[in-house]
């Protein structure tokens, strides 16, 4: 099925939050190469509380925005989807709570960093970071 086909199929509210994440995904991936994460996080977090949405929209959903989203972005990597998601999760009025770990690549010994997403005490997206030392966890 083509993209646009995919889009069509959609319902409107389904296709207003692709759209919307779509905005997102591409302004954080943007924004993540000019300012620093911990700016961004704050602008954000401000952002949220002004700009609320309906809270009637469950976490799946938004899980599913960004990653259909990111899969159409170059280099929107694990850490412009969490910030994504944790945006349009505070939006909703949820908590959300990232988490950056690292690891050592076995087969090359090289450095890897990897950030996932808490929301309601379950991972939602990042996968959970299994085999990376958590450094910092950010509200």
């Amino acid at each position: 099925m083509t993209l646009l086909r995919k889009f069509c199929a959609l319902n409107s509210e389904e296709r207003c939050l692709l759209l919307r994440t779509v905005l997102v995904v591409a302004c954080l991936r943007a924004a993540l190469s000019l300012s620093s994460f911990v700016q961004l996080k704050d602008y954000l977090a401000r952002r949220a509380v002004r700009y609320t949405i309906p809270h009637d929209v469950p976490v799946e959903q938004f899980v599913w925005a960004v990653r259909a989203a990111a899969a159409y972005i170059p280099r929107a990597t694990c850490l412009t989807q969490v910030l994504a998601a944790k945006y349009q999760l505070e939006r909703s009025g949820r908590r959300g709570r990232i988490h950056i770990g690292v690891a050592k690549n076995k087969d090359n010994g090289k450095f890897l960093a990897h950030a996932w997403l808490e929301c309601e005490g379950e991972t939602v997206i990042g996968g959970g970071g299994d085999g990376y030392a958590r450094l910092i966890t950010v509200d």
